[in-house]
Formats: structure tokens, C-alpha cells, sequence
């Protein structure tokens, strides 16, 4: 790999460090997806703050054939978001490296993909990992970029992107959502990740397919720990804790095939899962969803419940879950049911 420094005088330095940053590196870089850009040994890396003391500067360095940030471990208060519009990016933070928005900035604290109100063009092979990301919210003055007010104020806003690797983020006290796919997203792994404090929803999904979403904590948001809708397909959730969220567990409208496994839905505001149509006849409602090994418990609501007809919402099933301690009851709507546990 190629190690981009502006300062000659850190030559002797820099064979110290580059070993040891392109071992990182390639550990992070464990996965076997065909669709991930890997680092070789002709590709860039920037070292923040070696190289560059902004992000953004460090991001905007690497050519349009793409490359690396390694961002050292502090915390980085951000006066504007940081801006992903290029394909084949990987941005690592050591442990300990934590973004945070600045009082008053008003935007995501790291958009991924294009900012066009309607976005013309694609991103493809993105790949952030282990860094927590704070959006200040308490400091923040609208949901919305004043600026460009259908971008809304997420941890991470993900635009019309393929091919993208979360995972080991922390995404808290975002103005909106902690981290939020929508615009024809496409081929999204997301895991080992907390999402919580969040104004909106923890994670939230549309208009996308083709997502997996593993090992996740979503807990403390206002409104829901997941919400999906506006034609999402093809999701898979797996061995994940929503709990004490302000609304709802897990929102679902206008979706299909999306699974539910492993899941441990508890003591959240309304029901632990809601799934519903935008009004009968649209075609708007809910199709094989399908839940299993999952436990609905103590919500404030329905364990889970299916307000849509069979027309408008067919094929849903709930497999070997448990149901336990919700305040109105377990299941409500017509859902097929498979050897689960009523207590």
C-alpha cells in the first residue's frame, strides 16, 4: 500500500508506522465478499491526523480510484459533516477514535453518497468501521440541513450506494436517525453495531434491498429501533436486542421479504413490532415477513401486531418465538403461526 504524507520530514517515521497501520488494516479487511474492495498493496492510505488533520481533507486526497483513511484514536468535534461521494473508500478508526458534531452544524455527521435532492449517480465499495459517532443532538437545531433540506440530520445518511460494510460503530445522539438507507441502496452488511439515544429511529430503511443486518444492540431511541417502509425487499435482521425504545420495537409498511431471527424485542414504548399498510388496497402493506427464535417481551402494546388485512398483507409468519409479559397480549391480525410460546 501506498502511504500519502505531505511531511518529508516523517519519512524515517513513517517505516515504523506503515507496517504496523497496513497489519490493521488488513486484519479489518478479514471479509471474503466478492463485492469488497480490498486494500492491496498499490492502494493509498491516509493517517489522520498524521497526514491530514481533517477527515474531510483526508477523504478528498485519495484519487478517484479510491484508498484508505486510518483515523488515530481521540476525539474529532467536526464544524461540517463528513461527505463519502466517492466509491472504493475504507475509513478505520483505532479504538478509542469517536466523530463528533460540532454545536449547531445541522447536518449528518457522515453522509455516503450523492447530496442531490434526486441523486443521479451511484456509490459503490464502502467501508466504515470501528468508530463512534456522536451527533450532538441536544445542540442541534433542526432535523434537517438548512442548506439542503431533504438531507436529514442522521448519524450515518446512506444515498443510492452498493456494496457498503459497516461494522464495530457506535451511532448515538443523532438530530434524526442513527443511521438511516434509502434512495436505491443496494448490498448493505451491517453488523457487531449500537444504535441508541437517537432522536428518530435507530436504524431505518427504504426504498433499498438487499440488506443484512447482524449482532446489533438498538435501545433508547425516541420513535422506533427499526423502522422500514417505501418499497424495501430482501432484508434479513439476525441476533439482535431492541429494548426500551420510545415507540415502537420494529415499524414495517410497504415491505417485503424481510426476516426476523434471533431477535429479543423488549420494553419498548407501543408494541414490540407493528406492521401496516399506508391505506387498504394500495398495495402498500406488509409481505413475507417471517419471525423466528425471536422473544416479544414486556411491551408496552401488542407483542406483535399485523394491522393490515390478508389481501393487503399476506404470507406472514411467526415461527418458534416466545411471547411474554406484553400489556395488551401477544399477537394480533392474521398471521401464520408455527410452535410458539405463550406465557
Amino acid at each position: 500500500m501506498v502511504i500519502k504524507n505531505k511531511s518529508k520530514e516523517n519519512k524515517i517515521i513513517k517505516l515504523v508506522v506503515v507496517p504496523t497501520i497496513m497489519l490493521i488494516i488488513l486484519a479489518f479487511w478479514g471479509c471474503e465478499c466478492p463485492h469488497c474492495q480490498c486494500p492491496d498493496e498499490s492502494s493509498p492510505v491516509i493517517i489522520v491526523p498524521n497526514d491530514y488533520k481533517d477527515i474531510q481533507e483526508a477523504i478528498d486526497s485519495l484519487p478517484n480510484e479510491g484508498g484508505t483513511v486510518y483515523i488515530k484514536a481521540q476525539v474529532y468535534n467536526i464544524s461540517q459533516g463528513i461527505h463519502v461521494n466517492k466509491s472504493n473508500i475504507t475509513i478505520i478508526g483505532e479504538n478509542g477514535t469517536c466523530i463528533k458534531l460540532a454545536d449547531h452544524v445541522n447536518q449528518p455527521v457522515i453522509l455516503i453518497g450523492s447530496e442531490e435532492e434526486l441523486p443521479s449517480y451511484s456509490n459503490k465499495n464502502i467501508r466504515i468501521s470501528n468508530i463512534e459517532i456522536d451527533g450532538n443532538k441536544i445542540n442541534q437545531d433542526s432535523e434537517t440541513d438548512p442548506e439542503r433540506t431533504w438531507i436529514r440530520n442522521n448519524g450515518i445518511d446512506i444515498r443510492m450506494t452498493d456494496n457498503l460494510y459497516i461494522d464495530n460503530v457506535n451511532i448515538h445522539d443523532a438530530r434524526s436517525g442513527g443511521i438511516v438507507a434509502s434512495w436505491n441502496c443496494h448490498r448493505i452488511i451491517i453488523e457487531n453495531s449500537y444504535f441508541h439515544d437517537n432522536f428518530f429511529d435507530g436504524i431505518a430503511l427504504y426504498s433499498s434491498e438487499d440488506i443484512c443486518i447482524s449482532n446489533f444492540f438498538c435501545y433508547g431511541n425516541n420513535e422506533a429501533g427499526l423502522s422500514l417502509d417505501n418499497r424495501l425487499k430482501l432484508v434479513s435482521f439476525n441476533d439482535g436486542l431492541i429494548k426500551n425504545n420510545g415507540d415502537v420495537g420494529i415499524f414495517v409498511r410497504n415491505s417485503e421479504d424481510i426476516s426476523f431471527h434471533g431477535l429479543t424485542i423488549k420494553s419498548n414504548g407501543s408494541h414490540g413490532c407493528f406492521l401496516s399498510h399506508k391505506s387498504q388496497g394500495t398495495n402498500t402493506g406488509v409481505k413475507r415477513m417471517f419471525f423466528d427464535g425471536c422473544a416479544f417481551l414486556d411491551n408496552d402494546g401488542w407483542g406483535l401486531w399485523l394491522a393490515s388485512t390478508i389481501d393487503d398483507s399476506p404470507k406472514n409468519t411467526v415461527s418458534a418465538s416466545l411471547f411474554s409479559g406484553n400489556i395488551i397480549g401477544a399477537i394480533n391480525g392474521p398471521v401464520e403461526e408455527s410452535g410458539n410460546i405463550f406465557q
